[in-house]
Formats: C-alpha cells, structure tokens, sequence
C-alpha cells in the first residue's frame, strides 16, 4: 500500500495533535493534507519549530 491510501485526515490529525497542536488547528491542517497533500508550515503551541506534513 502507498502512503495516500494509508495516511488521510484521521492520520494526519493524530499527527499533528502528537505535536502538541489545538484541535482546531489539527483539523484545519489535517483537512489541507488530505485535500491538497501538504498542510503548509506552521508553528505549534509548544515550541516556534516550523512543522510542515508533505506526501
């Protein structure tokens, strides 16, 4: 199996949320990663690390 049929938006969103991230924003950016394959960078709560997800 390849990476887009085994990593959508439940994936992409425990990811995010694993990186200390809001809800909201763990869904916003989940949802950009299943549409567009990439979430674009942005910063979590804990630390000003860019974090991008890519395909």
């Amino acid at each position: 199996m390849n990476a887009s049929k085994t990593h959508g938006w439940v994936w992409a969103y425990r990811k995010i949320r694993g990186l200390q991230c809001t809800p909201l924003t763990s869904a916003y950016r989940a949802t950009l990663y299943v549409i567009r394959g990439d979430t674009g960078a942005f910063h979590n709560d804990v630390s000003w690390q860019k974090i991008r997800i890519r395909r």
